[in-house]
């Protein structure tokens, strides 16, 4: 019902990008909901859920930044990951003494060399349930290493929003971390929402920086009106 009063109002189409008359009140309506029920500030909608994942993260890890990544990360982050250009480790699947390593590792290199350092951003990438898999990330673990070392933590919750959790927000109300604690999430709307498209979510300075550097957000055309309404009446 709320795809067909989405389509009789709104069309089939969004004619354009979220910044090229590409913009509806059902977006903005559907990103506060979104925002409000995963507990942050800001979300941001993606057209589809693949390019959510791959967009955001070069949308902030660029060429000469170091980003840690679990072994088994979706296909989606991996092409994130490679259109970042950025210096990719990967540690062995949830297996946090590997990550720790890395990590000492990097830290010794950091030392070795000071003034690369202070212009190099660490970040680290996991899913909150892996898809090529199944298991759920040690987020805990993940947060006191983010803490430890000064890392960015990015958490992709495709598999795990509307699974995981009390009410669905997915691991990090499953393991009840603060939303703090994450630098970034993202999800889609097309598993457990049963719609299409999907979105990130942080802080508002977090966020905003997609709305001019996400290229899937930019330079797509937004989200179909009428998912969004299916998508709203879902959460």
């Amino acid at each position: 019902e709320a795809a067909i009063e989405g389509l009789r109002r709104y069309g089939v189409g969004s004619c354009g990008p979220r910044g090229f008359f590409g913009t509806v009140d059902i977006h903005l309506e559907l990103e506060s909901r979104l925002a409000e029920f995963m507990g942050v500030e800001e979300a941001c909608l993606y057209s589809y859920g693949f390019s959510t994942v791959s967009s955001a993260i070069p949308s902030y890890a660029k060429q000469g930044d170091v980003i840690f990544a679990d072994a088994e990360v979706n296909y989606a982050i991996q092409m994130g990951l490679l259109a970042s250009r950025s210096q990719v480790y990967y540690f062995r699947h949830n297996d946090m003494g590997d990550l720790e390593r890395l990590l000492l590792e990097q830290q010794e290199r950091d030392t070795a060399d000071p003034r690369k350092a202070r212009v190099t951003r660490r970040f680290l990438v996991a899913e909150g349930i892996y898809a090529s898999v199944g298991d759920i990330c040690p987020l805990p673990d993940l947060v006191r290493l983010r803490r430890r070392f000064q890392l960015r933590l990015f958490v992709d919750e495709t598999c795990s929003f509307g699974v995981l959790g009390r009410t669905g927000r997915g691991v990090r109300e499953h393991f009840d971390v603060p939303s703090n604690e994450i630098d970034l999430m993202c999800a889609t709307l097309e598993h457990a929402v049963g719609s299409y498209g999907g979105f990130c979510c942080g802080t508002s300075f977090v966020v905003d920086h997609q709305r001019l550097s996400g290229l899937g957000y930019c330079f797509s055309a937004s989200l179909p009106p009428l998912q969004a309404s299916v998508s709203l009446q879902a959460v």
